[in-house]
């Protein structure tokens, strides 16, 4: 990969230093930064997240959207005026950004946004607050931010348990994301790549069926209901939660996505502003992916028709997303407790270039 950049102003800087820390996908975190004076290109570092659940490097352009967002919100903090440029060569997106006018303070949901993956309360928001949520969360491009409450949740429950268990049905898809585990590491420790087991939240027999899903053969996983169990505690999650927020987005080119990461983190960032804590739900819009980008790809041929009748029974449970669209992204939302343990990101200097990375193969 290419050396970091060797000198970087101090504004922009202290601007990719927020654009760090936004979330991604099992915390691979595949962005790259590539600074030209003040200039700065975001880039996807396909090396970074192979998993088949980010077929066609979608939820790695979505975690770049979530960054870039990161990113502005620090420059208008600082007064920094930003403007678009036509992308460099393999970038998603480029960016001039003009000197600082102040040094701010870190915006402070920013710093404060977790991904919680604890049981949430139950307790449904009111309408204000989903009156608040939806004007915080306006229309981007052709992106919207659509927020639902617990007629929805009820709904969703047997298809997140669904389409979590065939996600781990399929052994390249299972291994991948046990890989972003870090056994390796004590419960709590903040890692600043993959998932610790604490930040997992899981109970002792769940650590269990986990564990066993790293060690066992994929026949004896079947008779012993492994990844049904995994799909149930995806249940137990999503019918906790007091609503969902679903980012449809039109089209499957990748300003869509990095479009769909930037509304994800404004809507993030508005439930950690009102005292409210998500989780992303990405088993059915990865499965969704492999369906649509290769029959093949992360999917088991015997799997293909449960997979594609649970993408079409989860659209369906949102009939005011328009035709043509899709359902880029899921969060469950609510009310919970801090969660147990946090992971962190790797330094800004190991996400920073002097060159594009190699552009990834067509699927």
């Amino acid at each position: 990969m290419p050396e970091p950049s060797a000198a970087i102003l101090p504004h922009i800087e202290r601007i990719l230093d927020a654009a760090r820390i936004a979330p991604s996908h099992d915390n691979m975190q595949p962005w790259r930064f590539v600074v030209e004076g003040d200039v700065v290109s975001f880039l996807v570092d396909h090396e970074r997240d192979r998993s088949p659940a980010n077929a066609g490097g979608r939820m790695a352009c979505i975690a770049v959207g979530a960054a870039l967002e990161c990113a502005l919100l620090r420059a208008g903090r600082m007064g920094s005026a930003v403007g678009f440029l036509p992308p460099r060569p393999n970038a998603l997106v480029t960016i001039h950004l003009s000197e600082a006018k102040r040094d701010a303070e870190p915006d402070k949901a920013l710093v404060r946004r977790a991904t919680n993956r604890r049981l949430y309360d139950g307790r449904p928001l009111d309408d204000a607050t989903f009156a608040w949520l939806q004007q915080a969360t306006p229309v981007l491009d052709a992106t919207r931010t659509l927020w639902f409450g617990r007629e929805r949740v009820r709904s969703l429950g047997p298809l997140v348990e669904e389409g979590e268990a065939l996600l781990f049905a399929d052994p390249r898809a299972r291994e991948a994301a046990l890989r972003a585990v870090r056994f390796d590491v004590r419960d709590n420790e903040e890692v600043t790549k993959g998932l610790s087991l604490g930040c997992l939240e899981l109970s002792a027999s769940e650590r269990m069926t986990l564990d066993a899903l790293r060690k066992t053969p994929q026949d004896r996983l079947v008779a012993m209901g492994a990844m049904a169990k995994m799909g149930a505690h995806a249940r137990r999650l999503v019918e906790s939660a007091s609503g969902v927020c679903v980012v449809v987005t039109r089209g499957s080119e990748q300003s869509a996505d990095v479009a769909v990461g930037r509304c994800m983190q404004r809507a993030w960032l508005a439930l950690t502003r009102r005292g409210l804590v998500a989780q992303p739900m990405t088993a059915i819009p990865a499965l969704e992916t492999m369906l649509e980008l290769d029959e093949r790809a992360g999917v088991q041929n015997d799997q293909h028709e449960r997979a594609a009748a649970v993408v079409a029974a989860c659209r369906a449970a949102f009939p005011s997303v328009e035709k043509g669209s899709r359902v880029a992204l899921m969060m469950r939302v609510g009310n919970a407790p801090p969660p147990t343990a946090l992971v962190r990101r790797l330094p800004l200097a190991d996400s920073m270039a002097t060159a594009s990375p190699a552009e990834e193969p067509a699927h």
